[in-house]
């Protein structure tokens, strides 16, 4: 019995998809870019609460709705106090929430995303031998091509992983198109690994 070595790559956002939509000052369309900062209005015994987005050329602000018109006491205390400090992580949360995307009609660019990888090394018995086991998790649909990845982490280049593919020496378990696929929570990637040197990173 032989130990399949499985890498766990963890994709984490550390922005949020810039957002396409006309610019009144700028005249066109143009991309806006999350501030990380929210804007909380009080309306008699009411608040509305938006997420500020910047044109990235001329600064001219929009705001995301994420609350409106709603009782205070409807929001936890501590996340009501996240949203007067301007918490990051909370901005970077609503500005990847697919739902506000929908609610406020936003075009989202989502290959405008900055991220980073956390690899994370298991192991497991197995009968099958010189390979390895990649599996990804990403919870947003970050868009990032399969082949793309596999290049970065591995440093190699994507015509080096096409070759690879195409003499079978990249496959997933459901003998789906690695070259066409973006990177979704739970895919699995096998390499064997007697044809190339591979990164534990």
């Amino acid at each position: 019995m032989s130990y399949l070595n499985i890498i766990e790559w963890e994709i984490i956002p550390d922005t949020t998809p810039e957002v396409k939509r006309n610019c009144p000052k700028c005249g066109e369309k143009k991309h806006y870019i999350n501030s990380e900062k929210f804007r909380v209005n009080a309306n008699g015994a009411l608040i509305d609460i938006w997420l500020i987005y910047q044109c990235e050329k001329c600064k001219s602000t929009w705001n995301m709705t994420i609350h409106e018109r709603i009782n205070p006491n409807a929001i936890s205390k501590i996340q009501y106090e996240k949203f007067q400090s301007n918490d990051r992580e909370l901005a970077i949360q609503y500005g990847l929430d697919t739902n506000m995307h929908k609610k406020n009609k936003i075009e989202a660019i989502w290959e405008s995303v900055r991220y980073n990888i956390i690899s994370k090394e298991l192991s497991q018995r197995s009968e099958r031998k010189d390979e390895q086991q990649y599996i990804i998790k990403c919870k947003y649909p970050l868009q990032i091509r399969a082949d793309k990845l596999l290049s970065e982490k591995l440093q190699i280049s994507r015509s080096k992983i096409r070759s690879l593919y195409e003499n079978g020496a990249i496959y997933t378990p459901e003998c789906r198109n690695v070259l066409k696929l973006k990177a979704y929570d739970g895919m699995q990637i096998y390499i064997d690994n007697k044809n190339i040197v591979l990164s534990k990173e």
